[in-house]
C-alpha cells in the first residue's frame, strides 16, 4: 500500500514539474517589406462565389510568386497609379457583412508592405461592377481620384485624395467611364451612349460642366470596350468590331486621332473579346490584342484564341500568337518585356515573354500562376 502511494506521489511531483515550465509564447507575425523596384503584378479577383470577400492578390513579375493579399470588400474598384507606391480601393461593406447597413469608403493601402493605410469616406452610389479599370481613376497630378457611379444613373464621384474627403459628385447622364486628361489634372472625358466623347472639368468649388465631341465611334454598329489604355497623351480604345481607336482628350473636347482596322480582310471575321481586351507598351507604341475567331454580334465576351500585336505608329498588324483563353492582359513597362494574361478557364495569371526591340513577334510562354477565384482585371507596376 505504502508503495502504491509513493509511486502516486512520484507521478504527481512529475506532473507538477511538466505543468511548471514555462508556457509556449506564441509567434509574433510580422509583415514583410517588398524589396524596392519589384515589379508587382496585381490580379484583381471578383471572388463571385463570395462577392463580399473580393481581394487582390499581388505577384512578383519575375515568377508570379505570391507577395501578398488586400481584401477588397463587396465588389471592390481597384485602381494601382503609376506614380505612388499605393493602391486604392473604392468598396462597400455592410454592417453585417450579407445585410445591413451600407457604408462605402475608398481605402488605401502601402504598395511596400500591402498594408492597410487609411479610409475616406464615399457616397453609397458608386457602380457596383464588373473590375473594368475605367471606373476608377486618379488626375495626372494624383490630387484626385474619380470613382464612377451608377444608380442606375450615372455620375463620377471626385475625392480629394491631399485633403481626404469627397468634393463633388458630377452627374454624366447617358455616358460611362473615365479618361483623365495629362496635361489638365482637373479634367476627363467619358464615353457615352451616342458615339461622342464628354469632356468635364472639374472646379474649385466642385461644379462641372460636360462638353460633348463630335461623333467618334458608332454605338450600334461598332461599341467600344471600356478598357482603355493611356499611351503618351492619348488613350488607346479597341471596338467590338475590331477596330482600334486613338483618341486626344486633352483639349476642351475629345478628338479622334487614329482609328486602325485590325482585322479587316483577315479570313476567320476575327474580333477582341474579353474584359481587358487590350494593353499598351508605352516605349514601342506597340499594342497587344486578345483576339477570338468566328466573332459575331454578342461575342465580345468570348476568351481569346490568339494575341494580335499592333504597331500604332505604322498602323499595322505585325504578329499573331497564339494564346491561352484570355479574358483580361496587361504589359510590362520595365525592363523586360512580357505580357499578363488572365486565363478564363483556370483562374490563372500566365507570364508570355515578349521579343527584344527590332525581332520578329512572338510569345514566349512563362509562369503561371493562381489569380483567386474568378479573376476578371490585371494590372502591372
Amino acid at each position: 500500500m505504502r508503495s502504491a502511494l509513493l509511486g502516486l506521489s512520484f507521478i504527481s511531483l512529475l506532473a507538477s514539474a511538466a505543468f511548471a515550465q514555462d508556457e509556449i509564447q506564441p509567434e509574433t507575425v510580422g509583415n514583410l517589406t517588398i524589396p524596392r523596384g519589384t515589379e508587382i503584378v496585381f490580379s484583381v479577383d471578383l471572388a463571385l462565389n463570395h462577392v463580399v470577400d473580393g481581394r487582390v492578390y499581388a505577384l512578383n513579375s519575375k515568377d508570379l510568386k505570391l507577395l501578398g493579399i488586400i481584401g477588397t470588400g463587396s465588389l471592390g474598384m481597384v485602381h494601382v497609379p503609376q506614380g505612388t507606391s499605393d493602391i486604392y480601393v473604392a468598396t462597400s461593406h455592410l454592417s453585417r457583412t450579407t445585410r445591413g447597413t451600407r457604408s462605402d469608403f475608398v481605402e488605401i493601402y502601402s504598395g511596400e508592405d500591402l498594408t492597410f493605410k487609411e479610409e475616406i469616406p464615399i457616397s453609397n452610389n458608386r457602380a457596383q461592377a464588373l473590375n473594368y479599370r475605367s471606373l476608377i481613376w486618379t488626375s495626372s497630378d494624383l490630387k484626385y481620384l474619380f470613382i464612377q457611379n451608377a444608380t442606375p444613373a450615372t455620375s463620377v464621384t471626385v475625392v480629394d485624395m491631399l485633403a481626404k474627403t469627397q468634393v463633388a459628385d458630377i452627374p454624366n447622364p447617358g455616358c460611362y467611364g473615365i479618361f483623365p486628361a495629362s496635361k489638365t489634372p482637373t479634367r476627363f472625358a467619358t464615353t457615352c451612349g451616342d458615339g461622342t466623347f464628354g469632356t468635364i472639368n472639374v472646379t474649385a468649388d466642385g461644379s462641372a460642366e460636360m462638353r460633348a465631341s463630335e461623333p467618334i465611334f458608332d454605338a450600334d454598329k461598332d461599341a467600344l470596350f471600356s478598357g482603355a489604355y493611356r499611351w503618351g497623351e492619348n488613350w488607346v480604345f479597341t471596338s467590338y468590331a475590331g477596330n482600334i481607336y486613338v483618341v486626344d482628350v486633352e483639349g476642351e473636347t475629345a478628338k479622334l486621332v487614329d482609328k486602325i482596322a485590325v482585322s479587316e480582310g483577315v479570313e476567320g471575321n476575327w474580333r477582341p473579346g474579353g474584359y481587358q481586351p487590350i494593353t499598351v507598351r508605352n516605349d514601342t507604341g506597340m499594342a497587344y490584342l486578345l483576339m477570338h475567331s468566328n466573332g459575331t454580334e454578342g461575342s465580345h465576351k468570348n476568351p481569346a484564341e490568339e494575341i494580335w500585336a499592333v504597331d500604332l505608329k505604322t498602323k499595322k498588324v505585325v504578329g499573331r500568337a497564339a494564346s491561352v483563353p484570355g479574358i483580361a492582359l496587361s504589359a510590362s513597362q520595365g525592363d523586360a518585356p512580357a505580357l499578363f494574361v488572365i486565363d478564363g478557364l483556370k483562374a490563372e495569371i500566365v507570364r508570355y515573354d515578349l521579343p527584344a526591340a527590332g525581332q520578329a513577334f512572338a510569345l514566349t510562354p512563362g509562369v503561371a500562376a493562381s489569380g483567386g477565384a474568378l479573376p476578371d482585371q490585371v494590372e502591372v507596376r
